[in-house]
């Protein structure tokens, strides 16, 4: 599936546009994670932790703007 804001994709033919699909993921953290993140940002450097959780939030968000897309048959299988 190509997913794209575009208005051009090159070498293919767009048959048809689509509204705009959107979606939304919250992911909680706990108290040790919080923490974590305080003495980071206090001290400097990288949340690991808070990373992990931006990278699973990435990728339940783009798991769900595909099945939307899906969903209103905004997609195309080539062979």
């Amino acid at each position: 599936m190509i997913v794209t804001t575009t208005n051009s994709i090159e070498g293919r033919e767009i048959s048809r546009y689509n509204d705009p699909i959107a979606a939304n993921v919250v992911i909680g953290t706990n108290i040790f994670s919080d923490i974590g993140a305080s003495y980071v940002d206090f001290f400097g450097g990288r949340s690991i932790s808070y990373e992990k959780k931006m990278q699973e939030m990435y990728k339940r968000v783009t798991k769900t703007l595909k099945q939307r897309a899906q969903a209103i048959r905004a997609c195309y299988y080539w062979a």
